[in-house]
């Protein structure tokens, strides 16, 4: 990726490419009400992009206004890659959440220089960095969602339920949304390195070298050394220059393509002497996030045809399969480094017009090739017999409420999230050999003494997707009725029952709320509040088996 040549910028490269952004001179601020002062003479945002041979910047300069995320989707559309540099008071909660959307999806770093200030909805977008660099002297602050009411500003909770669910698609922890949205609407948190740390909000520090002094004397370069590095066909060690590193590929026996391109190594994978040691990363196709960019990328190609969801199901691993065929690159579906940097390298060919992918019922050919287990771990989710094991298990528990198939959809993935909340882990499907012992082991809690499931009011029906007298509920959202509720804020055990925040959507309206349940005597009753209505009389509801 552009991270390994953020840290090498020049000074003036940064002061040519970003014009927009006037380095503001804020050494001088130590109190929150100074900074809050600062944000009094906001100008609406200026997004320009700025490119020069293999960098990209997107700046955005400004007060954040309604639709600005239209006018940034619209210019990074067709880019690559890209750092997004903000210098802003902040401004419109769904402009700054849509453009911290675009940028996860799209792969982006972002940045903030010294002496610049990005607050409020700024460091919502910031956040949807896939790495996220900040300057040393950055101002980069959050409080809670406002609106105005009678000229005076208000929090407003359905505010923070959407800030919260943006948060946690981006896979940010419980003390890290609680952080964010704490601070009144007058008042802002700072956010430092070492909170950061705490808070499990992953930064790293950008500071620009000094220009070196220009000498008569030509620099020596080191000497090539030889590489012990089993990935070195893929990346050159040594690398000096911001042009990609190829490697010739060893043509297979057998093809019935032309010759390959060489594999071109993405700038994420080149490193340089005086650069930590990293290794290339492989992208998890267990993370929906990285099988989702796998599987659109298949789709630009003509291989993919199903829905880009994230789930690598048989569909998805028959467009792999078939790739790697088509490019002589084996004839499975194992996913490895040099089939990661062939599926995004263009130079390698795409699907033929008449291609049409197998029946994933009738072809299996080459498919299932197992995924290693995560450290500490024995199962992998994406191995079907590893699946249905874990499914298995989660059906004795109360959390999967289907017939185990083998495949790691959506169903199974809400299953462990809602297990992980129950038993104390985190609120998200990744699996691990900590969730693995805590699932197999003997004090596992079971659904049974949570409110998660189905439940009805007496004397209604169980299953009925009409029944507006039934919730489902999950540890981020509550079907009720033919409503639904998307939980910003995850549903989780409080010293009076379960709490949690959200938004609650029916048909044209939406509204949002608190959650309050409490489990008593195997029943569950509802205490929870939407808009600012209290329930006159709370519910009471019994369970569906």
């Amino acid at each position: 990726m552009l991270d390994s040549f953020l840290t090498k910028l020049p000074v003036r490269y940064l002061e040519a490419c970003c014009g927009a952004l006037k380095m503001k001179k804020l050494k001088g601020f130590v109190f929150i009400s100074m900074l809050l002062a600062a944000w009094t003479n906001a100008q609406a945002a200026d997004i320009q992009v700025t490119s020069d041979k293999d960098l990209t910047i997107v700046s955005i300069e400004g007060e954040l206004k309604f639709r600005d995320e239209e006018v940034f989707t619209e210019r990074v559309l067709r880019l690559k890659e890209a750092v997004v540099v903000f210098d802003s008071i902040g401004g419109n909660l769904n402009a700054g959440i849509e453009i911290g959307k675009a940028i996860r999806l799209k792969g982006f770093s972002t940045l903030v220089l010294d002496d610049t200030i990005c607050a409020s909805a700024c460091a919502l977008a910031w956040l949807g960095g896939k790495t996220r660099w900040a300057a040393p002297r950055a101002k980069i602050a959050f409080h809670a969602a406002w609106m105005l009411r009678n000229g005076r500003k208000e929090e407003t909770g359905q505010g923070n339920a959407l800030v919260g669910a943006y948060l946690q698609l981006l896979g940010l922890p419980q003390e890290a949304i609680l952080f964010i949205t704490k601070a009144s609407p007058d008042d802002a948190e700072l956010l430092t390195f070492q909170s950061a740390e705490i808070l499990g909000i992953a930064v790293k520090r950008f500071e620009l070298p000094s220009e070196p002094k220009q000498t008569d004397a030509k620099p020596e370069l080191p000497q090539r050394s030889v590489s012990t590095d089993p990935d070195a066909g893929y990346y050159d060690p040594n690398a000096r220059t911001l042009n990609p590193v190829t490697t010739t590929l060893a043509q297979p026996a057998e093809t019935k393509t032309a010759a390959l391109p060489p594999v071109q190594t993405p700038t994420y994978a080149i490193r340089r002497p005086e650069d930590p040691l990293m290794d290339p990363q492989v992208l998890d196709l267990a993370n929906l996030d990285a099988a989702a960019q796998v599987q659109r990328r298949l789709q630009e190609r003509g291989f993919f045809y199903g829905l880009v969801d994230g789930v690598w199901g048989q569909r998805s691993r028959i467009a792999l399969r078939d790739f790697k065929i088509r490019n002589g690159l084996g004839s499975d579906d194992r996913w490895d480094l040099r089939t990661q940097l062939a599926v995004f390298d263009d130079r390698y060919p795409a699907a033929p017009v008449a291609y049409t992918p197998a029946n994933p019922e009738q072809d299996t050919r080459g498919l299932f090739m197992p995924f290693a287990p995560p450290k500490g771990a024995t199962l992998h989710p994406l191995n079907p017999r590893d699946a249905l094991k874990i499914q298995s298990r989660l059906s004795e528990l109360n959390y999967y409420r289907k017939t185990g198939d083998g495949v790691w959809g959506m169903a199974s993935r809400s299953a462990l999230t809602d297990f992980k909340v129950a038993n104390g882990l985190s609120a998200d499907d990744v699996w691990d050999g900590i969730v693995e012992e805590k699932i197999e082991g003997p004090y596992a809690v079971p659904a049974t003494e949570t409110p998660f499931g189905e439940w009805v009011l007496p004397g209604t029906a169980c299953g009925d997707p009409n029944n507006a007298k039934r919730l489902v509920v999950a540890s981020k959202s509550i079907v009720a009725g033919t409503g639904t509720c998307e939980l910003g804020i995850t549903l989780q055990r409080s010293p009076d029952g379960w709490r949690g925040a959200g938004v609650c959507t029916r048909g044209a309206e939406s509204a949002s709320v608190r959650v309050q349940l409490q489990l008593l005597n195997g029943r569950l009753v509802d205490r929870s509040v939407i808009g600012t209505v209290p329930n006159e009389e709370p519910a009471v509801f019994t369970r569906c088996q």
